[in-house]
């Protein structure tokens, strides 16, 4: 059995680290253990962005997803879910400064108010503090974050995950705002594809059971006492989560690696098409650039993402941990939105050859194609390489954009261990290093086969 979900909620679902591996836990993963071994099946478990769970499972990749869903109308239109398992209740989240300033639901009217992208408390945000600015982020501890700096002037929070946050930033406090929710509004289910009604019909059953027997109240009560607190130091936290890391950024080099190979000999072959004399064939390669080149890259990921998964089934084979149905849509679009940029770079650099190469490569009798090869590229390749180069730091940087639909690199690491460890700054300070070091080896790499060629060329 698949389940999706979002590890960034202690203690309801997060990392931690186990001998050096990672691990899924919380009160959410024990709730689909006792599923799974209820069901006697196995459970695989998916990390990634909360706002990407739904529509995974409206696809059909995961079985079932649990990261504190509430069965709001726009979801039940697409997915189907449980009954209830546990109900959520929610506080208001700020810092000391502001605790005497925010007393009332009116005395938000007109501050900016956080909250998680999709989730229950950004559902009560809408619809009871409507006078305040929304500020909808993707991962809980943006949340956090955005109210600690002060860039968000409170922020709707569950009540469990606030208890550990405020042990962990002590500029917190809990705002004195009551908000009368009905309980509908603050049940938390399982999302399922809507053509999973047996499945939802035993897992119900087991719901019921287990809460009936207390089962679920003992759950919830041992993680909450199993949830820690973060490493105190940066140290500590690349200690513990080292190995995590160093897979993430392993990933994030094949990655960018895989995209800029494929992406150059796509590149080339677009770049021809670009050159060529034929216009109808010249207007296609235009517009392939143009389109690629005019849309986001993060939305050609989703597109290709979820576009793939409607047409193709690609084997959920792991590899490092690494799903390659999840990997593969992602490296065809990054490839191929590299292929643009490096097509208009190849152009450039072919056209700042003198025009007298090639009337030389046919004056020695060679035909077009053989001077393409022979004369022409090997000069344009000293043009390009720097510009190339610039593509590949580029593209090691983009790779981050995979973390949307839950490939593991740098970047996805680095959200994972900041909610893991509470500890934001020094996940990110360590993965800047991290990047820097890589993109400033490349570089230097770049530089010394320039030089080579440049050497060469005196020759």
């Amino acid at each position: 059995m698949t389940i999706g979900t979002s590890a960034d909620n202690p203690p309801k679902e997060y990392i931690r680290m186990n001998g050096g591996q990672e691990e899924i836990v919380g009160f959410d993963i024990d709730v689909a253990q006792r599923i799974a071994e209820e069901l006697d099946v196995d459970l695989e478990i998916t990390n990634m962005k909360f706002d990407g769970l739904i529509p995974s499972v409206q696809e059909g990749e995961f079985d079932m997803a649990l990261a504190g869903f509430n069965p709001t109308p726009e979801r039940e239109e697409v997915v189907s879910f449980s009954d209830s398992y546990h109900d959520l209740p929610f506080v208001i989240l700020t810092t000391r400064d502001k605790e005497d300033s925010y007393t009332s639901i009116e005395s938000l009217a007109g501050q900016e108010v956080a909250a998680q992208k999709g989730s229950t408390q950004e559902t009560i945000l809408n619809d009871y503090i409507e006078e305040a600015r929304p500020v909808a982020l993707g991962k809980l501890p943006e949340v956090i974050s955005e109210i600690n700096a002060g860039t968000a002037d409170a922020g709707v929070v569950g009540y469990l995950s606030a208890r550990n946050y405020l042990d962990n930033y002590p500029n917190l406090t809990v705002a004195d705002i009551d908000i009368e929710v009905s309980e509908e509004e603050t049940a938390q289910t399982i999302a399922f594809p809507k053509e999973s009604q047996a499945l939802i019909a035993e897992v119900n059953q087991i719901i019921a059971e287990m809460q009936e027997n207390g089962e679920m109240d003992e759950l919830l009560e041992k993680n909450i006492e199993e949830t820690q607190a973060g490493d105190t130091d940066s140290q500590n936290t690349l200690e513990v989560y080292g190995p995590l890391f160093l897979r993430g950024t392993a990933t994030t080099i094949g990655v960018a690696f895989v995209c800029v190979i494929v992406g150059t000999l796509l590149g080339v072959f677009v770049a021809m098409l670009r050159l060529s004399s034929n216009k109808f064939i010249n207007t296609i390669a235009f517009f392939y650039i143009q389109v690629l080149r005019g849309t986001p890259a993060l939305l050609q990921v989703f597109i290709f993402y979820f576009g793939l998964s409607s047409i193709l089934t690609i084997p959920a084979i792991h590899v490092w941990d690494i799903n390659l149905a999840r990997l593969i849509p992602g490296c065809i679009a990054l490839a191929i939105n590299s292929s643009a940029y490096v097509a208009e770079i190849i152009r450039s650099g072919i056209n700042a050859v003198d025009s007298g190469q090639m009337e030389a490569g046919y004056s020695l009798g060679l035909n077009r194609r053989i001077t393409m090869k022979e004369i022409i590229l090997p000069q344009a390749t000293r043009n390009i390489l720097p510009a190339l180069g610039n593509e590949f730091v580029s593209m090691i940087k983009e790779t981050s954009l995979l973390s949307v639909i839950a490939v593991s690199e740098l970047m996805f690491v680095a959200d994972t261990v900041k909610a893991a460890t509470y500890r934001t700054m020094e996940s990110l300070f360590i993965a800047a290093i991290i990047y820097f070091m890589i993109t400033w080896l490349v570089s230097w790499l770049v530089s010394l086969l320039e030089k080579r060629l440049e050497k060469s060329a005196k020759v």
